[in-house]
C-alpha cells in the first residue's frame, strides 16, 4: 500500500501594512529553509517554496514589490517599500542553459506568515550554506564618528546589506553574558525577525540615515527605521512628543514612552562578525501584551 499523504494546507501572509496579502498552499509546514548568506542572515529569513501554481496574490500586484539584487544577480529580494516586510525571493540557483525553460524558484518567507499559523520559535529548520556561494560578500566598512564609551565598552560597527546605512555601536561585550537583548513577536518584529538591544543614543552612530525609510505603527509613537534600498531593518525608535501629546497617552504608552525616548533600539544582526545566535536572547510576547492588538488582513 502507498503511504496516504496529508492535504495541503492553505497559508496566509501579509507586508505588516497590508499592501500586500497573499495565499500559498503547502503540505503541512514542519520544517523551513534558514540560509546563511549574508541578507538572509540580515532579515532572519525562513523560506518555504510553494509550486508558482500554488501562489495567490489576494491583495496588492507582486510586480509592484520593491527589488534588491546583489552580486551575480541570481535572486531578487521582494519586500514592501512602505513597512519593509521582506516577503519573497525569486530566481535560480542553476540558471537556466540556453534554451531551458525553467521556472523560477519562489521562496515565501515563513516570518510574513500570519499570527498563529507556523510556531517561528520552534519551527525546526534546515541550513543552506548560501554563504558558500561566490563571491564573498563584502560588507561595507562604518566610517562615522565614534559613539560615546561606556565603562567596559567595546565598538562594535555593522551595515545594512547595500551599505547604504551603516552603524557604530558603544556596548559592553556582546556575548553569551550579555543580558537585554530581546527577540519579539509582535507584528511587526516577528516580521522582521529583529534581534534588539537598547542602548542609549550617544552610544550609536547611524550614518546613512537619508536612505532609511521609517514607518510609523498605529500609535505613532514609534518608527521602524529600515533601508530603503534592500530593506533591512536597523532601528525603533520613540517619536518625540509634545508634553500636550504625552498627557494624551494612556498610562501603559506613556510609561514606555518615557523609558524609550531615551534609547535607540538596534537591530543586532546588521553587526559585522556577530551571530545572534550564540547570544542569549529574551522572547517577548508582544503579539497579545500590545494594545490595541494588530488586525490580521
Amino acid at each position: 500500500m502507498t503511504e496516504q499523504q496529508e492535504p495541503p494546507k492553505t497559508y496566509r501572509g501579509n507586508c505588516h501594512c497590508a499592501a500586500f496579502v497573499y495565499e500559498v498552499t503547502l503540505p503541512e509546514i514542519k520544517e523551513a529553509t534558514a540560509c546563511n548568506c549574508s541578507i538572509c542572515y540580515k532579515k532572519a529569513a525562513l523560506w518555504v517554496f510553494p509550486k508558482p501554481t500554488d501562489v495567490k496574490f489576494v491583495e496588492g500586484d507582486p510586480s509592484e514589490l520593491a527589488n534588491y539584487t546583489f552580486s551575480n544577480k541570481k535572486f531578487a529580494h521582494k519586500f514592501c517599500s512602505t513597512c519593509g516586510v521582506s516577503l519573497m525571493v525569486v530566481g535560480h540557483l542553476t540558471p537556466p542553459k540556453p534554451g531551458e525553460d525553467k521556472l523560477p524558484e519562489n521562496g515565501f518567507n515563513v516570518r510574513a506568515f500570519q499570527y498563529g499559523q507556523v510556531d517561528v520559535w520552534n519551527l525546526a529548520t534546515k541550513t543552506f550554506n548560501g554563504a558558500a556561494i561566490p563571491p564573498v560578500y563584502q560588507a561595507t566598512k562604518f566610517e562615522g564618528p565614534e559613539p560615546k564609551d561606556i565603562e567596559g565598552g567595546q565598538l562594535y560597527t555593522g551595515s545594512c546589506h547595500c551599505g547604504a546605512v551603516t552603524v557604530g555601536l558603544k556596548s559592553k561585550p556582546l556575548d553569551n553574558s550579555f543580558k537585554g537583548l530581546v527577540e519579539c513577536n509582535c507584528s511587526i518584529c516577528a516580521k522582521y525577525g529583529a534581534t534588539w538591544t537598547y542602548p542609549r543614543h550617544a552610544q550609536v552612530t547611524i550614518e546613512g540615515r537619508d536612505n532609511l525609510t521609517v514607518y510609523y505603527l498605529a500609535k505613532k509613537v514609534a518608527g521602524k527605521r529600515f533601508c530603503r534600498i534592500c530593506s533591512i531593518p536597523i532601528t525603533s525608535e520613540a517619536v518625540v512628543a509634545t508634553e500636550e501629546r504625552i498627557a494624551q497617552m494612556d498610562p501603559a504608552t506613556r510609561a514606555w514612552y518615557e523609558t524609550s525616548i531615551t534609547i535607540t533600539a538596534l537591530n543586532l544582526r546588521v553587526i559585522d562578525g556577530l551571530d545572534v545566535n550564540d547570544l542569549t536572547t529574551d522572547r517577548m510576547n508582544g503579539y497579545n501584551i500590545i494594545k490595541p492588538g494588530y488586525v490580521e488582513p
